[in-house]
């Protein structure tokens, strides 16, 4: 969590935890019995976007509060959760899945710890009749539990003014998606309204986001100069909001930590930020920006204020 002038909070945070190649690279190589990766993950960044429960709906309350536990010590830690892809692919969600997902948000809500639900629609999910009033059923059935909704949509048909309206009348919040910029993708915008901002940052593979047979379409390095543009952007929203939410989803090779660590060094005005050592030994440009540290539990008391 990244606190700017007038009271502005910006929550960095990567788009899961539990990701196979981030074992030898973010977490300890060697770990102790019990050892938690939401908990170590949250002694370096306050906000992750839950991805599993896309996949899978049959998350519960225990779950939620078995997270919650993890982040216990991080008082300022906090959730967005990725709406079940039967509501936004495949269209075949049911009474029981809204059931379910009002019921795995419910202790997190309690807690104070769910910053919004996100919807992500793909590219092929354009602006028609038929799909505004789905829209709009969505919003009034997710709505109805009183969670603040962020919805992605990738297909520039969407990109104006009036549908900037229609998703607010709609109670609906839009994503600042990065994307490649190829076919009609949608631009990266700052849209932000009633108080929050949120950036999904999918990274710019234009050769590989349809050719999967030349890389990972997810695998980008974002520059120096695109990380500053992200900067301005994150500057130019704190007119409209008093929180914003940046989630970089570039996993391969843990580059969306490398990206993650640096734009939250750009935010404290380039002061120095905790890294673990073995990132530093797989980016050695964190050097420049990072203090290493070698501690598992608990949080690092206050270290983090000093630098």
């Amino acid at each position: 969590m990244i606190t700017l002038a007038g009271q502005h909070t910006t929550y960095v945070g990567m788009g899961a935890w539990d990701i196979d190649h981030w074992n030898a690279i973010f977490y300890p190589p060697q770990q102790n019995k019990g050892f938690r990766k939401l908990q170590f993950y949250s002694q370096f960044f306050d906000s992750v976007e839950i991805n599993a429960t896309f996949y899978n709906n049959a998350f519960t309350p225990q779950h939620a509060r078995r997270w919650l536990a993890d982040v216990a010590e991080n008082r300022r830690f906090i959730f967005t959760v990725k709406l079940y892809r039967g509501f936004t692919h495949t269209f075949d969600a049911t009474v029981q899945d809204v059931k379910a997902v009002y019921r795995l948000l419910e202790p997190m809500e309690a807690e104070g710890r769910c910053g919004g639900l996100l919807l992500q629609f793909p590219y092929s999910f354009t602006n028609i009749k038929e799909r505004r009033l789905y829209l709009m059923r969505l919003s009034k059935v997710l709505s109805a539990g009183g969670h603040r909704l962020f919805v992605e949509v990738r297909h520039n048909s969407w990109n104006s003014p009036l549908m900037h309206n229609f998703f607010q009348e709609n109670k609906f919040h839009l994503v600042n998606v990065d994307l490649p910029p190829i076919k009609r993708h949608m631009p990266l915008t700052a849209a932000a309204w009633d108080g929050y901002a949120y950036f999904r940052m999918m990274g710019r593979n234009v050769e590989t986001w349809y050719n999967q047979e030349r890389g990972d379409r997810y695998d980008y390095l974002y520059s120096d100069l695109e990380l500053e543009h992200l900067l301005e952007l994150l500057q130019r929203v704190r007119a409209s909001a008093h929180t914003t939410f940046v989630v970089f989803h570039n996993d391969p090779e843990a580059k969306s930590l490398f990206n993650g660590f640096r734009i939250r060094h750009l935010l404290r005005n380039k002061q120095r930020v905790l890294v673990p050592n073995n990132l530093i030994a797989a980016f050695p440009r964190l050097k420049q920006i990072g203090r290493p540290v070698n501690v598992l539990h608990p949080l690092f008391a206050g270290v983090e204020e000093e630098l």
